[in-house]
């Protein structure tokens, strides 16, 4: 207890005898409180000046005589003088963080303004707009499409119309909740007439737009876009997200492929399973059983598609289908 402070047993058992027994508080009676304590006289009267330092033992009135003061004071006033102690190291440390949080500001901004030409912070849903409006892509966009508006939708306002009628790749993705809305496969159906590419997907993590393969732009918070949005000019960081969204992409599927296979090729959803399935490997029992279908069947459809494309055989009819965009 107060081991800090200097107040140790051995001080603490000279205290507690004079306590106990005030008249040992004499000089003259030195050799007994050492006694008394198992010490010898000079260790009892190094003790005893420590403690009068400490304030524990003051002179009597009377000389010669000193006398303990009560606990409840002196334990009180090194309490106090330890939570001095403590508040001033207190703002010591206070002192301490604020200068380091300065340092790690300084730093940050130092930091920032070297990897400027990488990032931009653009704060607030009109900010982000506008630099949107200000990209010109020359070969591609690439987005993961969280949601879009659909009642206030203009096909003569459209923003990406610009770019699809120059000739740039459009691949958006779409999750399977905004395609279910109402009037939402009609905007859809507009971006694929214009040329875009668009797939729906059960979900998208965030909205994401890459604009050749030079920047990736993405909301600052992926669940409130009114917060802003950042531009990433990184390789690093572009190249990450072109990875994304192909893995996206690739497990995405395209809404109008079996209406657009349908006239193009009149080949129905069950003839675009087979051909699905045949692609992977599955022999004309699998086939017959995925399909639901006897084996007689699976073999005329076999027939019936190899004769549209002029294949001479299963290997021949995956690949043909696949030039003509039937499978992946």
């Amino acid at each position: 207890m107060f081991d800090s402070s200097g107040l140790t047993e051995d001080l603490l058992a000279v205290y507690r005898a004079l306590l106990q027994r005030p008249e040992l508080g004499r000089a003259t009676r030195l050799a007994e409180l050492a006694a008394e304590l198992g010490r010898t006289q000079d260790e009892t009267s190094r003790d005893l000046q420590r403690l009068r330092d400490l304030g524990f033992v003051v002179p009597s009135w009377i000389e010669g005589v000193e006398y303990p003061l009560d606990p409840a004071l002196t334990f009180a006033r090194l309490a106090a003088d330890r939570q001095q102690e403590i508040d001033a190291l207190s703002q010591q440390l206070r002192s301490d963080q604020l200068a380091a949080s300065r340092f790690t500001a300084d730093l940050a901004n130092f930091m920032v303004q070297r990897t400027t030409q990488d990032v931009e912070i653009l704060e607030g849903r009109e900010l982000a707009n506008q630099r949107m409006q200000r990209f010109r892509p020359e070969k591609s966009m690439w987005g993961l499409i969280q949601d879009a508006p659909i009642d206030k939708w203009n096909p003569d306002t459209f923003v990406d119309r610009q770019h699809l009628e120059r000739g740039i790749e459009m691949r958006y993705i779409f999750p399977e909740a905004y395609f279910k809305r109402p009037g939402a496969p009609q905007i859809l159906e507009f971006i694929v007439g214009l040329g875009g590419k668009v797939r729906i997907a059960p979900s998208v993590p965030f909205r994401l737009i890459i604009f050749d393969n030079d920047s990736a732009v993405m909301g600052i918070d992926p669940d409130d876009s009114a917060v802003g949005a950042a531009v990433h000019h990184s390789r690093a960081v572009v190249r990450m997200a072109r990875e994304l969204h192909l893995s996206y992409w690739d497990r995405a599927v395209d809404p109008f492929k079996e209406q657009r296979l349908a006239l193009e090729g009149g080949i129905s959803a069950q003839e675009l399973e087979f051909l699905r399935l045949l692609v992977h490997g599955a022999t004309d029992e699998q086939v017959a059983r995925k399909l639901g279908v006897s084996l007689r069947t699976v073999r005329r459809i076999a027939a019936k598609l190899s004769e549209q494309v002029g294949a001479s055989g299963r290997f021949e009819l995956g690949v043909r289908a696949a030039q003509r965009g039937w499978v992946d």
